[in-house]
């Protein structure tokens, strides 16, 4: 099943028209968004604290995040939604309501957190419309921007656990150098 879930996806994908990303300067106000694994009780104290971050360097955040599970106990509100299982369809899809509520708004800035190839969130990534989308390089070339990390592979799964705290530290690192460069 999971083959046809990635048959899908690698097709639409392909389907998608390609972009001209625009590399965002981080000292002038942006909209972005946050992409991320939720954990199963939905808290995301890490997620928060940099959601807090993002709001001091005067940024306009909307997070989406994702966990494995049929009911969400979490409020869907206008800066902050989880989705679940329920969210996407047969083949692994997202349903139409979540890809209207998704490209309802535009980004500056696409930050994505995943630290798992998770078909839920790639979903996302392809989809949401940002200007520069910047992520872990989990194989599917989503991004403006891939961070490699030189001890991490795709396949290693579960076994390689990244934090995302430093992951965010990682990207935010390499934006403002990047830009302090132009």
């Amino acid at each position: 099943m999971k083959k046809l879930y990635q048959f899908v996806f690698d097709y639409l994908r392909k389907r998608m028209p390609a972009r001209e990303p625009r590399f965002p300067h981080l000292d002038q106000p942006l909209k972005v968004m946050i992409i991320y694994e939720s954990d199963v009780l939905e808290r995301n104290d890490s997620i928060k604290a940099i959601r807090q971050d993002l709001l001091r360097r005067q940024m306009d955040v909307t997070m989406w995040g994702y966990v494995a599970k049929k009911e969400i106990t979490t409020l869907i509100l206008p800066q902050s939604r989880i989705l679940g299982l329920q969210d996407y369809n047969f083949l692994g899809k997202p349903r139409d309501y979540v890809l209207e509520d998704l490209k309802a708004d535009r980004y500056d800035l696409l930050i994505d957190l995943t630290t798992h190839p998770l078909l839920p969130l790639r979903y996302l990534a392809m989809y949401a419309e940002a200007d520069f989308k910047v992520g872990l390089n989990l194989g599917e070339g989503l991004h403006d921007m891939l961070l490699s990390l030189p001890d991490f592979s795709p396949e290693q799964g579960e076994e390689a656990q990244i934090e995302t705290t430093w992951l965010y530290n990682q990207i935010m690192g390499f934006l403002t150098t990047i830009k302090s460069n132009d």
